[in-house]
């Protein structure tokens, strides 16, 4: 194989790999490293001896964001509050950006990869290449250098640990998302509790993350009442010189709010299309996972 056609196989796969990188490790920028270094390893290997380029492409990026994944969740123990992944921001009706590739599949979403901190590496790795890639067990053991037997028992292990959530459960049309954020942005312009309790289910979660670095919610919070209160808490905090834009996070519909041009926080909402409400909100104040929106 030319350099050039195996440079053509590995952009034909590059998106792919960036979302299983970023569903491992729910960093832009790690996931970013890995598929780089994913390019360069293909790019020396013995391509005449690779049968199935996907599979070798696929096992590399693995290996390397479980290896990753293993020293970042060493480091999350000390995290202040709840972790949450560096939210991938698109506008509202992004269609072609190559973030939006990654977000085709309901398992990208900030609730979903939440969800996935509960497993081990290995189980997550086992997950996602199952439900967000399709891959049999088979091919998964091939990836992992486990058994076609271990590898089954690590998904019914993950499928356990997020027990109902085990399958993304929100699919909401674009028209029933954007009237929901407008009725969301309505109840801000109010201030006050009842509008914003209209638009939550009864059992809504508020998960934030502010990383120690910025004001938000330490525990997740459940609950209508609980979760308008502190979303009145939030809107009466605000100044003149913020505003929001309505956004997507994750494929998500999403706030963006801004100090002046200066992000300082993606609230992602988990909307459940048949009952016409807010399931869930997952806030992202850590400056550190806002970066990328100042540029």
């Amino acid at each position: 194989m030319s350099v050039q056609a195996a440079d053509d196989v590995y952009l034909a796969h590059r998106d792919a790999l960036f979302g299983l990188a970023y569903r491992m490790l729910g960093s832009v920028a790690d996931a970013e490293d890995v598929v780089a270094e994913a390019y360069l390893r293909w790019r020396r290997a013995d391509r005449s001896d690779v049968d199935n380029p996907r599979a070798f492409l696929f096992a590399v990026t693995t290996r390397l964001s479980l290896d990753l994944l293993k020293s970042a969740q060493r480091t999350r123990v000390s995290y202040v509050g709840s972790w949450l992944p560096e939210p991938l921001v698109t506008s509202f009706d992004e269609r072609d950006d190559p973030a939006a590739a990654a977000e085709r599949v309901d398992t990208i979403s900030l609730a979903f990869l939440h969800l996935l901190e509960k497993l081990t590496p290995q189980e997550r790795a086992v997950f996602v290449l199952r439900t967000a890639f399709d891959f049999p067990h088979a091919g998964i053991a091939e990836i992992l250098q486990l058994s076609g037997d271990n590898v089954r028992q690590l998904f019914r292990r993950a499928q356990q640990r997020l027990g109902a959530d085990a399958a993304p459960r929100y699919v909401a049309d674009p028209a029933r998302q954007r009237e929901l954020v407008e009725r969301f942005l309505a109840a801000a312009a109010t201030g006050e509790v009842e509008p914003f309790a209209a638009l939550l289910a009864e059992d809504v979660l508020l998960v934030g993350d502010g990383g120690g670095k910025a004001a938000s919610i330490r525990l997740p919070a459940i609950g209508r009442l609980r979760v308008a209160r502190f979303l009145r808490g939030l809107v009466r905090r605000t100044t003149p010189d913020m505003h929001f834009e309505v956004v997507r996070a994750n494929g998500a519909p999403a706030l963006l709010v801004r100090d002046r041009d200066e992000a300082i926080g993606i609230y992602a909402l988990d909307v459940d299309n048949e009952a016409g409400v807010i399931r869930g909100i997952h806030a992202v104040r850590n400056p550190d996972k806002l970066v990328r929106l100042n540029r």
